[in-house]
């Protein structure tokens, strides 16, 4: 969507969108040229919004918060990278994963429990 129709979508004044785009909390993607915001870009600028707002982070507090959401997004990303190359490898292998997996939680749970 163009920056217009984010500002609508994301009820959000154009200084205070230079602003987070400044400060690199929201980064929309480019298309000749122009910013071209996503439903993501959105649900992000809502988040800072509540941040900012009814929880009443400090912007340092918010840069904080989003750099752990985008690392743990990346986690999944990546998780999910890899639970496809395992679903599409030899069966021995993903039983010997399971089995290692399973033994990991097992001693996990055993040492939690201490």
């Amino acid at each position: 969507m163009h920056y217009r129709e984010f500002l609508v979508r994301a009820r959000l004044e154009d200084d205070v969108v230079k602003e987070w785009l400044t400060a690199g909390w929201l980064i929309p993607a480019e298309h000749a040229g122009e910013a071209e915001f996503s439903d993501i870009d959105v649900a992000r600028a809502r988040l800072i919004t509540d941040l900012k707002g009814d929880i009443g982070v400090n912007d340092e507090g918010v840069a904080v918060v989003l750099h752990l959401l985008d690392q743990l997004h990346g986690l999944r990303r990546t998780l999910g990278d890899i639970l496809t190359a395992v679903q599409a490898g030899p069966d021995d292998l993903r039983e010997q994963l399971l089995a290692h997996l399973s033994n990991a939680t097992t001693s996990s749970d055993r040492n939690s429990s201490r």
